[in-house]
């Protein structure tokens, strides 16, 4: 029997503009969406979750959304192998290959309140803040998601259920709203197409492998592959096109300037780029996948050494060091570093830093590793911003900031002074996403 290639066509749909109508149809690049479709569509799931309610956002408007959780790529399988976003609502079969058809240009967004009692959130710290996305502003560039068209699903949440039932309600709804809507480009010719190997090598060229590790600390910080948390996982080897394909899905609501939302997984910045200059600058040999913030040295060391094991099994020239999140999560990334070029593998990453105001005051980076001399900055988290007024908030009259001191409540529509990025929707963000940067001469 010959062998399968492993070859992904994505069919791209672009959407012009989105509105609320009695139908939901795709004509003409716009996406007309009906309520009480989607409502029904997902009524079957809501328990933890009350009521559901939606509003659109487009690039341009003077218009704010808080609250905001996952952001995902609406998408759907039309042949091959598995389905989107494999392991939800269906077996975990191995994706990657066939055909999806990707509605280009159009996010859906999750919104809630997601409740602050201890007993909703792993531990002290990891509380799920309030996220902020502006469509227009200084804080726009943060995010790539104020140039798409947002569908927000605004959640209300029954009282008394518990975090990992509110958990996967949300997460639940919005992978079944997203494909519902792309099931709606299912016969129609795309705006364009894109296929996706790396089968064929040159043997001239380096060999090169993306480390991706993920945050996972419980409810509220979790991240899941193939359906399922990642919590113990040592790292894995993943076809580029399992991630293009939706195996990777984001849990993680604590920190919204790290968060990686699961649209950046299924269109990760760095990914991309290594499959743009394969088989040209580079043999792009696949993602060692694992998890970040692991609990002790020792397992970090273990994390690292595995890691490293794979892409020396690879035959890896370098390795492009990449995680999600702040704090012990720089350690996992260092070691991993350290390791690589340790047995002649050269290492690089993209990280945020401190300095303060103008970069630089204090220590820079959470932890450093001599080996960790090609550092890319994705720019200062200490840097102050002021947002305006806006004329238009989809997700809630109010802002909640600051639980540690009690809670401080002010109007989601007025002008704000914040100190650092930790609230801004993907402020500190490692995908290569965001366009805050730094640079030294």
């Amino acid at each position: 029997m010959p062998k399968m290639k492993k070859e992904l066509t994505r069919q791209y749909f672009d959407v012009k503009d989105a509105k609320f109508g009695e139908k939901t149809a795709f004509e003409n690049g716009v996406l007309t969406i009906a309520k009480e479709e989607l409502k029904e569509e997902v009524s079957s799931l809501m328990q933890a979750v009350s009521e559901i309610d939606f509003e659109i956002v487009r690039p341009g408007e003077n218009c704010r959304i808080i609250h905001l959780l996952d952001t995902i790529q609406p998408m759907i399988k039309t042949d091959g192998e598995g389905q989107q976003y494999s392991g939800f609502f269906g077996d975990p079969v191995m994706a990657g290959t066939g055909t999806t058809n990707v509605l280009n240009g159009f996010t859906v967004m999750e919104s809630a309140a997601l409740p602050w009692d201890e007993s909703s959130a792993s531990s002290g710290l990891l509380y799920p803040r309030d996220a902020i996305m502006d469509m227009t502003g200084p804080i726009a560039g943060i995010t790539p998601f104020s140039q798409t068209v947002n569908l927000v699903i605004l959640y209300q949440l029954t009282e008394d259920k518990s975090s990992v039932e509110y958990d996967n309600e949300i997460r639940m709804i919005g992978i079944k709203i997203s494909t519902y809507l792309a099931g709606f480009t299912k016969g129609l010719e795309p705006d364009s197409r894109e296929v996706f190997s790396v089968d064929e090598v040159n043997p001239e060229l380096p060999n090169v492998v993306l480390v991706w590790q993920c945050q996972n600390q419980g409810p509220y910080s979790n991240t899941y592959l193939y359906g399922q948390p990642i919590d113990d996982m040592v790292p894995t080897l993943l076809h580029p096109n399992d991630m293009l394909d939706g195996c990777v899905v984001s849990g993680n609501y604590v920190w919204p300037a790290f968060k990686v939302p699961t649209y950046l997984h299924v269109n990760h910045p760095i990914l991309l780029e290594l499959y743009r200059k394969h088989g040209k600058e580079l043999n792009f040999r696949g993602v060692i996948f694992c998890r970040s913030h692991n609990p002790s040295n020792w397992h970090k060391t273990r994390c690292a050494n595995i890691g490293v094991k794979i892409a020396q099994y690879l035959d890896a020239d370098g390795l492009i060091m990449a995680w999600e999140g702040g704090g012990n999560a720089a350690t996992d990334g260092m070691l991993t570093i350290q390791c690589a070029e340790k047995h002649g593998i050269k290492a690089s990453t993209i990280t945020f830093e401190f300095g303060g105001v103008d970069g630089t005051e204090g220590i820079l980076l959470v932890d450093d590793v001599p080996e960790a001399d090609a550092i890319c900055s994705g720019g200062s988290i200490e840097k102050p911003y002021v947002i305006p007024d806006v004329e238009r908030v989809v997700g809630g009259d109010t802002f909640r900031l600051n639980k540690e001191s009690g809670g401080f409540f002010p109007p989601s529509d007025k002008s704000l002074r914040f100190e650092q990025t930790t609230h801004f929707y993907l402020g500190g963000n490692q995908s290569g996403a965001s366009t805050l940067f730094a640079e030294a001469y």
